[in-house]
């Protein structure tokens, strides 16, 4: 049976960068204008994608480039609303002009350090269209361009041979299939050791770049030779697996079901998953632990163990960080559940009649008297009344508190109910990308109580980080909703802290 033929239409575009108008340095995001030498592939340049001055509008993700350069593009035209036509890069090569001209202007774009505009024009004017042989294989030769010494030839060289590397990694990686894009990250990452990094263990790509899965750093394996069974494809692979379970929102996995969930995607025999396990907890990727069975749910889907894997508890494996966060956040419930609160030194709070209900009344209660405290119920139960009464007689008794919740949109949805101003815990525990959790076990906030709402939406891991700032002594009150909206990483918290007060 004959499968359709589908034509992707690739257009070649050459020419010098005039400049550069953007570049994002975290992704080699550009947008430049070129200036075209010729055109080949199956669709030549529209007429109006040149601009009075005969540039042309290059948008994609490049190695980093300089005014001067040449490059060599593959890609498709395309019209932006906007800004008109542009050139969209898939594959950037960076090239060597061939005339005196292209040759100077190279040199002189700040490429290569230790060479301005006036000293290439000297260097240009010495050797002609033989520049770039002297450079690259007789470089004691640019001592005879006055102002050249010894150290400035040694610069010249060495720069030129950086330049050339980075050259031959992008080829590579663009002939095993890399988009430019993912060669810059490569680039960024490994710099000198990229080409040794990608031919030795292509998976790595996996661990150490973001945005990189299983799928890509496979399919640049393949064509590189490294056969099937390979152990970092193993390993690999398991970690793939366990990770697209844990995105449906389970903390661990049974250890058969991940060993069946690892041969089916890695097409392997199955006697070669548990020596990868074995790597990878002595790598300290993942942690094995033991599970009793009247504990068999995990997960959201509440799916069971099966017993067949022993009578008192069944094999689980976690990825190392889940493992330390259940522990952590389990150890830290302990501690605050047994610790003396500012709040139980408040008086007794009385309410109006007829302001809150008999359940309302003793839910403030609750919460004024216990260092750790749910309020739960669906839609138009009275939660809002609750907090609002709460938080009057903690502004009347003098107590420092702050509200939270894990989203922007929620932490505006309860500063409109309250009155009062509210945040994410991100922003309360003052996170950023760089340094992590401003606000852990070793500056804790600085609170007498502490609301979280919308806690249906915590995960594991930000409620780990959100124990490790609250002191022990305060109190901190979880509201929400288990019908309401899950979190989004692994993990159930309010169901499971609900489940725990029931048992």
């Amino acid at each position: 049976m004959s499968h359709p033929c589908i034509l992707i239409l690739v257009d070649t575009l050459t020419g010098s960068v005039e400049r550069i108008t953007f570049y994002n340095p975290e992704n080699g995001y550009t947008v430049l204008r070129l200036r075209p030498e010729h055109q080949t592939g199956i669709h030549a340049a529209p007429k109006s994608s040149l601009s009075f001055d005969g540039l042309v509008t290059v948008v994609g993700n490049l190695p980093e480039v300089s005014p001067g350069e040449h490059l060599r593009l593959q890609g498709q035209w395309d019209k932006h609303p906007k800004h008109g036509p542009q050139f969209k890069v898939e594959v950037c090569e960076q090239t060597l002009p061939a005339t005196v001209a292209g040759i100077q202007g190279y040199l002189g774009s700040g490429m290569i350090k230790g060479i301005g505009p006036k000293l290439a024009e000297r260097i240009v004017g010495q050797f002609k269209e033989d520049t770039f042989t002297i450079i690259e294989q007789n470089p004691e030769r640019l001592l005879e361009v006055s102002g050249i010494g010894m150290d400035r030839t040694g610069k010249i060289t060495a720069a030129w041979q950086e330049q050339k590397q980075v050259k031959e990694i992008m080829v590579f990686l663009h002939g095993h299939g890399v988009s430019t894009n993912l060669a810059v990250k490569i680039y960024k990452t490994y710099g000198d050791k990229s080409l040794e990094t990608v031919q030795q263990n292509p998976y790595q790509l996996e661990r150490d770049i973001y945005g990189v899965g299983f799928k890509t750093a496979d399919r640049i394996a393949r064509a590189l030779g490294l056969p099937v069974d390979h152990p970092s494809r193993i390993e690999t692979g398991i970690v793939f697996a366990l990770n697209e379970m844990i995105n449906e929102g389970h903390v661990y996995v049974p250890r058969e079901m991940l060993a069946q969930r690892a041969v089916e995607l890695l097409e392997v025999s199955s006697d070669l998953i548990s020596p990868a396990l074995d790597r990878l907890a002595q790598d300290d990727r993942i942690r094995a632990d033991m599970v009793p069975l009247n504990n068999q749910k995990h997960g959201k889907e509440n799916q069971v163990v099966s017993e067949s894997a022993g009578v008192y508890s069944s094999p689980v494996i976690y990825l190392t960080p889940l493992y330390f966060g259940e522990k952590g956040v389990a150890e830290r419930l302990r501690i605050l559940a047994t610790s003396t609160s500012p709040a139980k030194t408040m008086n007794h709070v009385l309410f109006p009649d007829g302001s809150l209900s008999n359940e309302q009344q003793a839910a403030i209660d609750m919460a004024l008297t216990q260092s750790l405290s749910i309020l739960t119920g669906g839609p138009g139960t009275g939660k809002t009344t609750c907090l609002k009464a709460l938080i009057q007689t903690l502004e009347d008794q003098g107590k420092k508190y702050a509200l939270a919740s894990p989203t922007g949109r929620a932490a505006k949805r309860l500063s409109e109910a309250t009155g009062r101003s509210a945040s994410t815990i991100h922003r309360l525990l003052e996170f950023s990308p760089l340094e992590g959790f401003k606000h852990n076990d070793d500056n804790p906030l600085n609170l007498d109580f502490l609301v979280v709402d919308e806690a249906s939406m915590l995960d594991l891991l930000l409620m780990n980080n959100l124990l490790k700032a609250v002191r022990p002594g305060t109190s901190v009150l979880f509201v929400g909703d288990v019908d309401q909206l899950p979190s989004v990483g692994a993990g159930d918290v309010l169901r499971n802290l609900i489940n725990v007060n029931n048992g």
